[in-house]
């Protein structure tokens, strides 16, 4: 039987939880049980993430581990030992819960307790004492049992990564000050083997210490680039950006959570929980604040967030960013926007958006000094709120950047997404049948805007112009009328991808629902009883709203299983969103191909769907300059085509390229042109187009640059 390699190569760290206990967070609604297994997360980032980590320096574990393209830690939760069994690694770490398991035969594997002493005549290895040459060792007495093609692979190995027993780690004499906002880069720096004094833990958030240990994973990372060939030019997450944001439910039914209310509840101390719930809202983590039951657990989550973010970040050693910035700071904006934007008074909801903006940006600035200013960086964000919209280098940093989204809740998606850092690899022609799913009454005045569109596409007569691609990608063309309908289409479905056409709608208290012809839909029940593909494409209202709760329809596609979903911040247009499919359509049949074939380029899904929301962008600004009279109609067909070829691929200072190219075809300046976007062109209905999830992790694989055995 040929090995798997993948499976074989990784190493499982599995953490044991007791799945009776469903317990959550009162904040956030983290596993209150992982809430004791911080220690664990710390410790994991310390220990190799697969077995060529075992035999290669630690020059080349940062280079490896800077390409992004190679899966990260490998963190699996099982309820019993049985589950044990069942997990494919070389290696299993077993992280035990203090359970006492009896008339159970231990799977192979090495048992983590927290203290000395075994289990039921079991070896186990007390949590700090666990190191690398613990692992070690535990391969060198498995050896004898592999089989041959195992025992190549380990020879390769060695043979491979030959190390030449130098220094195992990197030696300064940094003193780093440990706090809930370095945490992240301090285990990152520990996992690039980084060794430093740190002082204890604080709770205060002190920008010069977090801009410390950036610039420190910055002057690691640029040291490996300019001294070894990094192999694979896909480009990696760069910076995580993460702020003290929490669940929006707290201000959008604040009457819910005052004291008295609370109280009337059956809450136990309801004064110190109101006032913790006002500290979370406002970040009011601080050394003289009060130490109750509520703002310990409280104080707990937010480290487990922060943890989880660092061994999502140790996966491709990347910095984490924290912007000071909570909910607070912005609800009252957001409500603003989402009141204008559903009552369609667009004078309002410019003013509104502008000051939003202008606040945003002065919270958000100095993050951004790490991005590149020429061209577009990957970005992670980790929060509740919409940072995509702040501004970086005269665009929102959602088109100036390939950037996608976690939320910070509900905890127990975050967990799922922070810890999935397995890649999934699809070859381009895995896109040719693509799922459309469309379903309206009869009587709706919409319900064919886009299945007609697509229609035409699978007929030929929707192409970019002058297209010769000999890709040939179709439109699954749908109709479920029913939630029976809608899981059988889903699970007959073999497409890595599906588009949802249809009405959504999330009201402020509830989940979000999508509407079928007969019946609405809650799609935490979907997940239950359906297969939901890697890439989940959202044509429908408020499916992820800036000014709802946490239960949206995007955060229920990602809790079935999605690694990426486009989704709506706000209500969107009909007309304008058929398009922005069609067009999506259209870029997997002419771009790919050039990408994946003639450039012989893997290609991650967040650079291709944010190629696609940029150029959509400057199609809206150009049809905006037309309706002003400032283009004339005629020009379009030649603008459009020549922004595009600065965006693919993206070209050096490609905005600021476009901005002049715009500025010779209409006779005015480019401060003009771009003031335009500032103050008038403020919110497009693609801004409204959020990437969420990991789809850095979905990678569009070329055969001809790396051929890679799944």
């Amino acid at each position: 039987m040929r090995v798997n390699q993948n499976n074989f190569l990784s190493i499982a760290y599995i953490v044991m939880i007791d799945k009776k206990d469903d317990s959550f967070t009162y904040f956030n609604n983290y596993p209150s049980s992982l809430l004791k297994k911080i220690d664990i997360f710390r410790k994991i980032a310390e220990l190799p993430k697969d077995l060529c980590e075992f035999f290669c320096k630690k020059e080349v574990l940062i280079q490896h581990r800077m390409t992004g393209f190679f899966d990260g830690y490998r963190v699996v939760f099982c309820g019993d030992l049985s589950e044990v069994e069942e997990v494919e690694a070389a290696i299993k770490v077993v992280f035990l819960d203090g359970r006492v398991f009896q008339d159970i035969d231990f799977p192979e594997a090495i048992y983590v307790s927290g203290s000395l002493g075994g289990i039921d005549d079991i070896d186990c290895v007390c949590l700090k004492d666990l190191e690398k040459g613990v692992l070690l060792s535990y391969l060198n007495k498995l050896s004898p049992r592999f089989n041959l093609e195992e025992m190549n692979i380990v020879s390769e190995l060695k043979a491979s990564y030959f190390n030449d027993n130098s220094n195992e780690y990197i030696e300064t004499d940094c003193d780093l000050n440990r706090s809930i906002s370095t945490e992240a880069n301090i285990l990152v720096l520990k996992s690039a083997k980084l060794n430093a004094s740190y002082e204890v833990f604080r709770y205060e958030c002190n920008d010069e210490d977090v801009f410390q240990t950036i610039n420190l994973i910055n002057y690691i990372r640029n040291n490996i680039a300019e001294n070894f060939k990094l192999n694979l030019a896909l480009p990696a997450i760069q910076i995580v950006l993460s702020d003290f944001s929490a669940n929006l439910d707290f201000q959008i039914n604040k009457n819910e959570y005052s004291q008295n209310s609370l109280q009337n509840t059956g809450v136990e101390d309801p004064r110190s929980l109101e006032k913790a719930i006002k500290l979370i809202l406002r970040n009011g983590f601080y050394e003289g604040t009060e130490k109750t039951k509520y703002f310990n657990e409280a104080y707990s989550e937010r480290l487990l967030v922060e943890t989880l973010i660092g061994l999502y970040s140790c996966s491709s050693l990347i910095p984490s960013a924290k912007i000071n910035i909570s909910n607070s700071d912005l609800y009252g904006f957001l409500k603003d926007i989402g009141i204008n934007d559903r009552s369609d008074n667009q004078k309002s909801l410019k003013n509104k958006f502008k000051k939003f903006r202008d606040f945003i940006n002065k919270k958000t600035s100095g993050s951004f000094e790490y991005l590149n200013e020429s061209r577009p960086s990957e970005v992670k964000i980790v929060s509740n709120l919409p940072i995509e919209w702040s501004s970086h280098n005269g665009l929102p940093i959602m088109l100036a950047h390939n950037v996608s989204r976690l939320p910070v809740s509900p905890g127990w998606i975050t967990t799922k997404l922070l810890i999935d850092s397995r890649n999934i690899f699809i070859d381009m022609e895995g896109f040719s049948d693509v799922l459309v799913i469309s379903s309206f009454k009869d009587e709706d005045l919409i319900k064919d805007h886009l299945f007609s569109k697509l229609e035409s596409f699978n007929n030929g007569k929707l192409a970019a112009l002058g297209s010769q691609s000999v890709f040939d990608v179709r439109a699954k063309l749908t109709r479920p009328s029913t939630y029976r309908e809608l899981v059988s289409v889903l699970n007959d479905s073999c497409s890595p991808m599906v588009v949802f056409d249809l009405h959504g709608g999330h009201q402020e208290s509830g989940e979000g629902l999508i509407h079928l012809k007969n019946e609405a839909v809650s799609v935490y029940d979907l997940v239950q009883d359906a297969k939901i593909p890697p890439i989940v494409v959202l044509s429908s209202c408020d499916t992820s709203p800036i000014d709802r709760n946490h239960f949206s329809v995007a955060n229920g596609f990602l809790s079935g299983g999605a690694k990426t979903v486009l989704a709506s911040a706000l209500p969107i247009l009909s007309k304008e969103a058929s398009t922005f499919i069609v067009r999506l359509m259209i870029r997997l049949k002419e771009f790919l191909p050039i990408v994946i074939n003639k450039e012989k380029k893997s290609l991650r899904w967040s650079s291709f769907m944010s190629g696609m929301i940029r150029r959509t962008f400057y199609t809206e600004l150009i049809d905006f300059l037309i309706e002003k009279g400032v283009i004339e109609s005629d020009k379009k067909y030649n603008l459009i085509p020549r922004c595009g070829m600065m965006i693919d691929p993206v070209s050096e200072n490609f905005h600021s390229e476009i901005v002049s190219l715009i500025s010779n075809e209409t006779n005015i300046s480019p401060e003009e042109v771009q003031r335009i976007i500032d103050e008038e062109l403020v919110l497009p209905e693609c801004l409204k187009y959020l990437q969420l999830g990991n789809p850095e992790r979905v990678v569009i694989r070329s055969p001809h640059e790396i051929k890679r055995s799944l």
